[in-house]
């Protein structure tokens, strides 16, 4: 029997008045359980608007998105529920200043899943060891650096134990010395725990050594796609191969 695809999107198109931010005919992927995508392209290329469409932070404008099976742009279909199953870790790391460490991460799990304080208590410890952060639970983001505030927003998307994490240019914000920390854990999440991760990002090292399949996006459109070898050391396309170098003369 043949193994479904977790999300599979088709033909989805996204257009803010008159701005066509994915095109038509529109955009269609299968992403498989245990596949870790990764999506390359330039500012504005339509990267972040595909990776919003798929878990409907934003309503596209045409196309369909399935997850498990289940066609979730069906206007009936209730999206929290789908969300419990879909992690996402921004840019910006979106915890309230006001809570600590731990309470950050158990408030999803209070108000979401309802879980019981035991079980609450247990995954923050598990989740905050996971992303090696253990000694910071009773700390509050604001006392912590850009690189911890982002592990502390990936260890609160794992305590949810989502199906599949999205990742929108996890590392943008930070400096370079920090950036490490943060793909470290990210690499764990593969070879550890074996999530299912959609990636946009511009760490092109990190790109090929853990994705399985790379997605180059341009002005909207899939251009080209391929296994990392392929799209990063033997590039066929032209503007692939021009975005590559702009890429490598910034770094």
């Amino acid at each position: 029997m043949t193994e479904q695809p977790l999300i599979e999107v088709r033909n989805l198109t996204k257009k803010f008045k008159d701005f066509e931010a994915i095109k038509t005919p529109g955009v269609s992927l299968k992403i498989m359980p245990k596949e870790v995508l990764v999506i390359i392209g330039s500012s504005g290329s339509g990267k972040s608007t595909l990776l919003r469409c798929m878990n409907r932070l934003i309503e596209p404008t045409s196309g369909q998105v399935f997850f498990d099976g289940v066609e979730i742009t069906d206007k009936e279909i209730n999206i929290d529920d789908v969300r419990k199953n879909i992690g996402m870790v921004f840019q910006a790391f979106n915890l309230f200043l006001h809570l600590t460490v731990g309470e950050n991460i158990a408030l999803p799990l209070k108000k979401v899943l309802r879980l019981s304080e035991d079980d609450i208590e247990k995954r923050v410890k598990d989740n905050l060891r996971a992303v090696n952060l253990s000694e910071k639970e009773d700390s509050y983001p604001g006392e912590l650096s850009g690189g911890q505030q982002q592990r502390v927003a990936i260890a609160r998307v794992l305590a949810m134990r989502p199906k599949l994490i999205f990742f929108d240019e996890p590392t943008s914000a930070l400096d370079p010395e920090l950036t490490g920390e943060v793909l470290s854990v990210m690499k764990k999440l593969v070879t550890d725990f074996h999530y299912t991760l959609v990636i946009v990002t511009h760490e092109i090292p990190f790109a090929k050594e853990m994705a399985t399949r790379v997605i180059f996006m341009d002005e909207g459109e899939i251009i080209y796609r391929g296994p990392p070898g392929d799209v990063f050391e033997n590039p066929s396309n032209e503007r692939l191969k021009k975005f590559l170098s702009k890429i490598l003369e910034m770094h």
